[in-house]
């Protein structure tokens, strides 16, 4: 069964770095372009790590370590 309290570790990254986006876009860091094509490639990139959840990703405790 599937814990929703535990998130892959991959997936809190990508989660802060869109944050880290939108904190320079809102301070014009960045520009428009260069926002939406980071988002873009970080949204997949989290598709990505959910298809991957199964029972065997759940269960491997290295998935959940942030710092290795």
């Amino acid at each position: 069964m599937y814990n929703t309290s535990k998130i892959p570790s991959k997936i809190i990254e990508t989660e802060l770095s869109i944050r880290l986006l939108e904190y320079l876009k809102r301070n014009n860091t960045i520009d428009d372009g260069m926002y939406n094509y980071c988002i873009n490639k970080l949204v997949r990139k989290i598709e990505i790590e959910k298809n991957k959840i199964d029972d065997n990703y759940i269960e491997n405790d290295s998935n959940y370590k942030i710092l290795v």
